[in-house]
């Protein structure tokens, strides 16, 4: 059986390299032909979670605004990718959810967020402390605090797909 816990470090010395970071975390998705994924973001505010996001999302073709959820809760996008295994298109729907405003467990139903977890979306969840009972397992943790050079920036799949998505971006080498 697979490992499912890889921890994989980066430090981001600027935005531009947090951006970076995303369009690579978006390629290790393409490589990995995703289905569904649910990310988990921590860190304080201003860490650089929205950022990230928006990096992963332009990276996965999603074009126009990307807005934060901060008010709305959650943010849907459309994503359309060829699949190499499927030989045609891949259609994913894409949620942007932030729960920094989340207070209440009925917000949870009230917002049909577990709908969204169905195992086919790529779901994005920033503050993902707010609702722990809620959330099933993350197929990958991020980590962002900030340091006096940037950005530190850890990585830690919790299944065999973010482990999977893991192995792909550190064989791409990508050191932001």
């Amino acid at each position: 059986m697979p490992e499912t816990r890889l921890t994989l470090h980066r430090h981001c010395t600027d935005e531009a390299s947090t951006i970076e970071l995303g369009a690579a975390l978006a390629q290790a998705m393409v490589r990995c032909e995703l289905p569904g994924l649910l990310i988990t973001l921590r860190g304080d505010l201003g860490a650089g979670k929205t950022t990230l996001v928006r990096a992963i999302l332009r990276g996965l073709g999603v074009t126009g605004r990307i807005k934060s959820p901060s008010y709305a809760l959650v943010e849907p996008y459309a994503i359309e990718r060829k699949s190499l295994k499927l030989k045609g298109t891949l259609q994913t729907n894409a949620y942007h959810i932030d729960l920094y405003r989340f207070s209440d467990p009925n917000e949870w139903d009230d917002a049909g967020l577990r709908e969204l977890l169905d195992g086919r979306s790529l779901c994005l969840v920033e503050w993902p402390e707010r609702a722990p009972a809620l959330l099933p397992q993350a197929d990958l943790d991020i980590t962002l605090n900030p340091s006096p050079q940037g950005r530190e920036i850890d990585l830690q799949s919790g299944s065999p797909v973010g482990a999977a998505m893991l192995h792909q971006l550190a064989s791409a080498a990508t050191d932001v």
